[in-house]
């Protein structure tokens, strides 16, 4: 029986902090009138693909516009924002629900072996 690893198979990352993020720090989170600024300052703009709830209005969850999907990089790597350069998904605590539930190595396997069919 393997063992599984501590931390995400980064080779074959789908990198959902580019495609699925909510952006907050210790204060608060941030509406896209805040988000917007940031990236455009990087050289590129977001889209909203979803939204949370929260107690004073509704959150955003976001897409970076300069992730290529088909390369799987990000296309302003040299001038991305901040919470971008610092954010490492290994940090993130195993127990708590929003920890890394997109590296799941079955799932990867199974997107790898549709793509090579097709």
């Amino acid at each position: 029986m393997g063992v599984a690893g501590r931390y995400p198979d980064c080779e074959r990352c789908e990198a959902p902090c580019c495609t699925k993020q909510f952006m907050e720090d210790s204060d608060h989170w941030f509406k896209l009138s805040e988000i917007r600024p940031i990236y455009t300052a990087a050289g590129t703009d977001v889209h909203v693909v979803g939204w949370a709830h929260q107690p004073d209005g509704r959150q955003p969850m976001i897409a970076c516009d300069a992730f290529d999907l088909n390369k799987l990089q990000c296309g302003i790597y040299g001038s991305r924002p901040e919470h971008c350069r610092t954010y490492d998904c290994r940090d993130d605590d195993p127990d708590e629900w929003q920890a890394r539930a997109h590296c799941d190595l079955d799932r990867h396997r199974r997107l790898e072996r549709a793509r090579a069919k097709g």
